[in-house]
């Protein structure tokens, strides 16, 4: 185990190594997710309270659970009629964590899916809504159903989202970027950040998202860009042929 802050070139290269080699047979995009999660966090736990990876994947792919949480959200917010077959949704696939119910997706309550119905229904969530617009994926596609976009243009690119000490850090309305602050406060959070990029010619773009005890620098979060770039080249096949949910 170590710190962000202490890797250097050849460790943060063994680490990219020893990842990609624990993804290189998983059957499918959930898969890969859980065991990238699992050995970044082991790798790195002395740094990261919460690793999360989440693929924006349309509603029509979801399991039937998923489908139905990300129903019942949306009807919470009066919107369950905006919900389609192609309503892009930002699911939770992988998560490793200081808490045990953080380290299974399918017990992690209220996180297994976000749906993307609109530009605005976005803008009020004010970390995704953060998260997207820094690692490269603009809202008015949303808005336009556009879903086509993702594979065309944001698939080649690979973002940085990055929040400096999620006790304190703000939006241009003033919220909190990081909402769940009991959360932020009994663990101790300070850097959150996050990586992504999408799979050219498919609706499906991950992100990699951290969550660290201790104050990590832009500069450090940017070699995570290398985690995206293998995870991609591991799982493009996955995405490619549909097998994205574990059965």
């Amino acid at each position: 185990m170590t710190a962000i802050s202490q890797l250097g070139p050849a460790e943060a290269l063994s680490l990219e190594r020893r990842l990609q080699r624990a993804i290189h047979r998983a059957p499918s995009l959930e898969a890969a997710a859980q065991e990238y999660a699992r050995t970044v966090y082991m790798a790195l736990s002395d740094s990261l309270v919460l690793l999360r990876v989440f693929a924006i994947v349309p509603w029509r792919e979801l399991p039937a659970e998923d489908r139905e949480f990300v129903r019942a959200l949306s009807e919470a917010a009066d919107m369950g009629a905006a919900i389609s077959p192609d309503t892009p949704v930002l699911s939770l696939l992988g998560t490793m964590g200081t808490e045990p119910e953080w380290c299974e997706r399918r017990r992690s309550v209220g996180h297994l899916g976000i749906p993307l119905i609109s530009s605005e229904f976005v803008a009020g969530i004010p970390m995704i809504s953060r998260l997207l617009k820094q690692i490269g994926v603009a809202l008015d596609w949303i808005d336009r159903s556009d879903v086509a976009i993702v594979g065309k243009t944001f698939g080649i690119q690979s973002g940085v989202f990055y929040v400096a000490d999620a006790a304190t850090a703000v939006d241009s309305r003033g919220r909190k970027i990081i909402a769940a602050q009991p959360f932020v406060a009994r663990h101790g959070v300070r850097t959150v950040f996050g990586v992504g990029g999408g799979y050219v010619g498919t609706p499906v773009y991950t992100t990699i998202i951290g969550f660290c005890r201790d104050a990590i620098s832009p500069a450090q979060t940017e070699g995570f860009r290398g985690h995206i770039a293998r995870f991609k080249a591991e799982t493009e096949g996955l995405v490619k042929g549909g097998r994205i949910f574990s059965a």
